[in-house]
């Protein structure tokens, strides 16, 4: 009631905020392949599309909403009054460009949907557009072909970062992590695998910085989560002897500052009160940083921020109950800092500075007259051991190669297409047998236990 700014001039400042990111997902994803030879004129336009079309999906469900209700509005109020594009908006710079676009809609529809249903503006209680990139994640992930454009596909050959570390099991070495993409400057501008406006480190420390000297946005969310997510980050550093770039990469990775600017902070589902604020933070940072080094999942921004959503509503109801009981409230801001502080000697179980070279495991060794059987055991994207195989060597040569069990989500497409066979075709020459679009990852570590099942043959 105090501010000078109203709902409108807020919602108008997130999206002029916000082109910038367009802008820039569209040349890296769209113009700079394209120059570079990769794509065509839809290939130019296609993050602009994945920006315009969830927005006006969102329009349209809004207003058809109405419809159904009987109340129809004009879709000037919608623009206007509803902010009914901004869900489909952020929705689009959230995913990956590779989903279908078909998914997308269905996944603006649901965002769509899931405010109306909530009461509309200012009512609902998780935000839209993380329930639409939920929806997304949830059951079209494996239809989605990662985050790399056509350009990265061919250049890097590799996931995003985080996914990059789940699928090395947590092997936290900067050569691991942060070689194949360049350096840290690389991160801070925006140039590695990722949803279409999240990449840039640089566009959301400017915005995030506009935002709170507009007073647009709360500052102690973003502070606090960023600072949890540092602390948590430096703990680990020291307890597990890696260096002090791994702060800067959980900071720069994934879509941890762009949902801290703009998710985080949305006005409707984040708390009141100042403590509860920095108490959500420090949840923020710390579900965030355990989704990443606890379960299979490489980012933990959508999750966290959608559980936050969720606890803001017990939050604001204790802030209300607990008054001006200043006592109660400083106490639990200071059990959430102790959290935060013992949290890492958890999350960080799984997490070695080395490699580990326990993962490749040979189970049994059988020989056969002429024939060698070996069953081995290896890691994959699932982790460790994840993929056991029976490689048969007939005199000096692999002769078949099967698949006993494997917890892979691609292992089809091995099969699909034959690659088993393509590896028996070149096993001379592994280095220069190309991975499956797809499913690089699984390709390459069943290439790396075949390799190393051939270096105990030979001995």
């Amino acid at each position: 009631m105090k501010s000078k700014n109203s709902t409108t001039s807020m919602m108008y400042n997130i999206l002029i905020v916000l082109v910038p990111f367009i802008i820039f997902g569209t040349f890296k994803n769209g113009v700079y392949p394209v120059v570079k030879g990769y794509g065509n004129l839809y290939t130019l336009f296609k993050p602009l599309i994945y920006v315009v079309v969830p927005a006006l999906v969102c329009l349209l469900t809004e207003y058809i909403y109405y419809v159904i209700r009987k109340d129809k509005k004009s879709f000037y109020y919608l623009f206007s009054e509803s902010y009914a594009i901004i869900p489909g908006v952020f929705l689009g710079l959230i995913i990956s460009l590779n989903t279908p676009l078909w998914f997308l809609i269905v996944g603006s529809f649901v965002a769509s949907l899931s405010k109306m249903i909530m009461g509309g503006l200012g009512k609902n209680k998780l935000n839209p557009a993380l329930v639409g990139s939920l929806l997304i994640t949830v059951i079209f992930s494996s239809l989605t072909n990662g985050y790399l454009n056509p350009y990265e596909a061919d250049a890097i050959s590799s996931a995003t970062p985080l996914s990059n570390m789940t699928a090395t099991s947590y092997t936290i070495t900067y050569d691991n992590l942060v070689k194949p993409y360049g350096n840290l400057w690389t991160f801070f501008f925006g140039n590695i695998p990722g949803a279409i406006g999240e990449t840039s480190s640089l566009l959301c420390l400017v915005a995030l910085a506009y935002l709170i000297v507009t007073k647009i946005i709360k500052w102690r969310i973003p502070v606090s989560y960023l600072l949890t997510v540092t602390a948590i980050s430096l703990i680990m550093c020291l307890t597990k002897d890696i260096g002090l770039w791994f702060v800067i990469f959980n900071l720069l990775s994934g879509g941890l500052l762009f949902g801290a600017t703009f998710m985080a902070t949305d006005p409707v589902t984040s708390p009141i009160s100042k403590e509860g604020q920095i108490i959500g933070g420090i949840f923020l940072g710390i579900s965030t940083m355990a989704i990443r080094y606890l379960t299979k999942f490489p980012e933990g921004v959508l999750i966290s921020i959608l559980l936050y959503n969720v606890l803001t509503i017990l939050i604001n109801y204790l802030t209300v109950k607990l008054g001006d009981k200043k006592i109660w409230k400083t106490l639990a801001v200071s059990f959430m800092v102790l959290l935060a502080i013992v949290s890492p000697l958890v999350i960080g179980k799984n997490v070695s500075a080395s490699e580990n070279s326990d993962t490749y495991k040979i189970l049994s060794k059988e020989k056969q007259g002429q024939k060698t059987v070996y069953e081995v055991s290896g890691r994959g994207y699932a982790g460790n051991n994840s993929i056991k195989l029976r490689i048969t060597f007939t005199s000096k040569d692999i002769s078949n190669i099967e698949v006993i069990s494997s917890h892979e989500t691609y292992m089809g497409m091995i099969i699909d297409n034959n690659y088993l066979n393509a590896i028996i075709d070149n096993q001379n020459n592994l280095d220069n047998l190309d991975t499956i679009s797809g499913c690089t990852y699984t390709s390459k570590y069943i290439k790396e236990i075949i390799e190393k099942t051939k270096e105990d043959f030979k001995k």
